[in-house]
């Protein structure tokens, strides 16, 4: 593992408030109660979380009126323009009894990296990527992140980015916005980093692999203006080459700083650090959700799945009393048929038929074709093209995240109902013929059609693409992970180090036939005790029974015949 990751899981438990600064966009509605709806009624309420929406600011599922709210980027006082969809936020306030709306007293932001991309890779489906920033190694997914003066495609190595988003169990950075602030100048673009301060010298330290030259930096902000090893600190300047040359170096707040003892509050992020539903970590913040409920009823807690934990901070432990999934693995892309906007649905047209998706207030509204700011569910059309991610609860989905763009192939993917080996499958009722498809695993390795019907079974998560004109046959086929998010196979081992995580793996196969090696061993100790036989012989050393021709005193037995 390289030291970058160390730093950033060293980096969880008091991360920081991870967002970022840009042009605003999307909508929120306010609906009835759903997986991802709902706040905590009452005074005193602090959400951490990203921006899903405006008009007001949508956080959490709770839509804040920031009338009278004092909001902060890099400790400076902005506008409500000044915010953008999917920073990740902390939001200090009030949350009225219907659990929905509230007011914000303080909203604050603060980036999480600023940097040039050095490196990007998308995946074979094109529907993720890695980028690394100043070290920083961060997935984007096309749908999960939102892109501001850029987009998935165009977004390119040499570009200025600044990213916010979730830090993960493999120390790594799940972007929830990737905004484009020019082209990288070195010496005069400026940068920003966090992380743990390492190697501390005179005049350098490190964050993670990159060096920080501090000698002229201004730490005014940083108690006693002396730095510390293991210091949680941000750092701004510029690039010279490999190495930062810091113009301000302060130290960074944790989520956690936000918090009033017994007061009510909401985090989203990833989990991390997960022994039990007792014990893990969402963004820094330990959860002890043992007696929460959950939404959806089947949703599994375990490293990597991003949720938002409601309940009551103790001074060291949120006492959640209701965990939510705020992302969903069933994913839809077609053209629009219908928009009930009193009921907060749209349905969606595929060739097979119709499926009608459900928005709350946790919904992450996006338009990525730049028609409509902010984004709400009124400005949805028949003929519009959406690509979504829902969260099947009983009958009905509700959907995470909703972005408008351009006409595309149909995109469905959804647990298997049914299947016709080698013929169709079956999904949210829409049946596809897979004569001719193209098939492939979840790490994208092609499957011949027997291979993967072999290996098929109901319930399994799987993705058919229909491509433009839809005609209801599949072009092509594959399985999802019903757990990880897209670039989550692909990309959360070590990109740089693939053989630190494999070397473990593939010993472990080899361990598989050792293990009847385990069975000679016990082979080995009964060659020893063959040679125990031979300790036999001490057996004729009974031959002292020869002792027993001592009893020639039998031969005595002749003098009977002296009786005669």
């Amino acid at each position: 593992m390289s030291v970058l990751r160390i730093s950033l899981m060293l980096l969880l438990p008091v991360i920081a408030v991870l967002s970022a600064c840009g042009g605003g966009g999307g909508g929120g509605i306010v609906a009835a109660s759903s997986p991802g709806g709902g706040g905590i009624g009452g005074t005193g309420y602090t959400s951490s979380g990203t921006v899903d929406g405006f008009g007001s600011v949508f956080v959490n599922g709770v839509e804040f009126e920031t009338d009278e709210a004092e909001i902060l980027i890099d400790g400076e006082s902005v506008g409500e323009d000044a915010l953008g969809l999917g920073m990740v936020v902390v939001v200090s306030g009030t949350v009225n009894d219907d659990g929905v709306t509230g007011d914000a007293s303080q909203i604050v932001f603060d980036e999480d990296v600023v940097g040039p991309v050095a490196t990007l890779e998308r995946n074979r489906d094109n529907d993720s990527m890695l980028l690394i920033v100043l070290g920083v190694e961060i997935i984007a997914e096309r749908t999960g992140t939102v892109f501001d003066d850029t987009s998935f495609d165009s977004l390119t190595v040499g570009d200025l980015v600044e990213v916010s988003g979730f830090p993960n169990d493999a120390g790594q950075l799940r972007a929830t916005r990737i905004e484009k602030r020019g082209d990288f100048i070195d010496g005069e673009s400026e940068v920003e980093l966090k992380g743990i301060v390492t190697l501390l010298s005179s005049s350098q330290f490190t964050l993670g692999d990159t060096i920080v030259d501090y000698s002229n930096a201004d730490l005014s902000d940083i108690p006693g203006g002396t730095l510390q090893e293991g210091q949680l600190v941000e750092v701004q300047g510029t690039l010279d080459g490999p190495i930062v040359l810091a113009s301000r170096v302060e130290p960074e707040d944790s989520v956690e700083d936000a918090f009033d003892d017994n007061e009510s509050v909401s985090v989203e992020g990833t989990i991390t650090d997960f022994v039990s539903r007792g014990n893990f970590r969402i963004s820094g913040v330990r959860v002890d959700a043992s007696s929460a409920t959950l939404q959806p009823e089947a949703l599994v807690l375990g490293n990597g799945g991003i949720v938002e934990a409601e309940g009551t901070w103790d001074g060291s432990v949120l006492r959640a009393d209701v965990v939510t999934a705020r992302r969903g693995r069933i994913e839809i892309e077609a053209v629009v048929s219908a928009v009930d906007a009193a009921a907060n649905t749209v349905t969606l047209q595929l060739a097979g038929g119709t499926v009608a998706i459900r928005l709350d207030n946790s919904t992450l509204l996006d338009d990525d074709t730049d028609t409509a700011e902010p984004f709400r569910i009124g400005d949805i059309r028949s003929g519009d093209f959406l690509e979504t991610e829902a969260i099947l609860e009983g009958d009905l989905l509700w959907a995470t995240r909703v972005d408008r763009d351009e006409t595309d192939d149909d995109v469905v993917q959804a647990p298997v109902e049914s299947f016709v080996s080698g013929s169709s499958i079956t999904l949210l009722g829409l049946t596809y013929s897979t004569q001719g498809a193209e098939f492939e695993d979840r790490n994208d390795n092609p499957l011949t059609a027997q291979q993967f019907y072999n290996a098929l079974d109901v319930g399994m998560l799987v993705k058919i693409k229909d491509e433009q004109s839809p005609d209801g046959i599949a072009d092509e086929v594959e399985f999802e992970s019903e757990v990880e998010l897209d670039g989550g196979p692909e990309f959360e081992d070590d990109p740089d180090e693939p053989n630190e995580p494999n070397e473990p793996n593939e010993p472990n196969e080899p361990n598989e036939p050792n293990e009847p090696n385990e069975p000679n061993e016990p082979n080995e100790p009964n060659e020893p005790n063959e040679p125990n036989e031979p300790d036999e012989p001490n057996e004729p050393n009974e031959p002292n029974e020869p002792n027993e021709p001592d009893e020639p005193n039998e031969p005595n037995e002749p003098n009977e015949p002296n009786e005669p």
